[in-house]
């Protein structure tokens, strides 16, 4: 190794943090560090996690690249700070929903949530699933996110039927199946644009009644209350069609 190689290595390094620096005390401190992850959170939604660096972090912040690191470890700290707070405040909104009105309520604005999360973040949920592979810094908290969400899908199922005589393990299994085709639809919608998917269903609600309507055929083997639909012209055969026409009128 020659010696300019070396040096450009050594002050490399020399950026880096051992530690977690702790939470900043003053008001000054703490905006500046949300500051920085504003602006992270800002270019996830253009760029892909690999893409960014910690100057354009900074840069973007419009703040030296030095004071970065009074506030965070590297870019894999401050990431995956945001995609904790936006998955926390996912589950702490649904599961802080009043008990109680009928299963179709309830899965309903689960997944009114759902499609909030990836309309809000649909940056920071590409982050969040093109890093989770093996090995990667978000592999643990992604396994034990995805476990504590799907545990507590399965849980509720079971209450739902007291009387079946399945065991635990099919519920979660069922749980991981309907929130797995869930996360790959709004993948597909919000985070690829899939242009198809958005002639069937051109808004958010619609795009939450959808979701609702294949969670409650999957659980109940029915279609939901007639009222439901009834609120949801956009899930009615007629509309299905009619997508269905414009779609091949485009020739997508």
């Amino acid at each position: 190794m020659d010696q300019a190689g070396a040096s450009k290595r050594s002050t490399r390094r020399s950026n880096a943090v051992l530690v977690k620096p702790p939470q900043p005390t003053t008001k000054r401190g703490q905006d500046t560090r949300e500051r920085l992850k504003l602006s992270l959170n800002i270019l996830l939604q253009t760029r892909s996690y690999h893409e960014i660096g910690i100057r354009d972090i900074t840069e973007k912040a419009d703040l030296p690249i030095g004071v970065f690191y009074r506030y965070f470890q590297g870019k894999a700290d401050i990431t995956q700070e945001i995609l904790e707070e936006i998955l926390s405040n996912f589950v702490s909104k649904v599961v802080g929903r009043s008990k109680g009105g009928k299963e179709i309520t309830a899965i309903h604005y689960a997944n009114q949530c759902m499609v909030a999360l990836y309309s809000e973040n649909p940056g920071a949920m590409r982050c969040l699933l093109e890093v989770r592979e093996r090995g990667t810094p978000f592999e643990n908290m992604w396994r034990r996110l995805t476990l504590d969400w799907n545990l507590r899908i399965a849980a509720s199922i079971k209450n739902q039927f007291p009387g079946s005589d399945e065991d635990g393990a099919t519920y979660v299994a069922l749980a991981y199946g309907l929130a797995g085709t869930v996360d790959n639809f709004l993948f597909e919608y919000y985070v690829q644009k899939n242009s198809t998917l958005r002639v069937a269903y051109p808004y958010d609600e619609a795009v939450a009644g959808f979701l609702t309507t294949l969670w409650y055929r999957t659980l109940y083997l029915k279609n939901p209350p007639a009222k439901f639909n009834e609120l949801r012209p956009e899930l009615s055969l007629f509309r299905i069609i009619k997508a269905e026409k414009v779609i091949r009128t485009r020739g997508i």
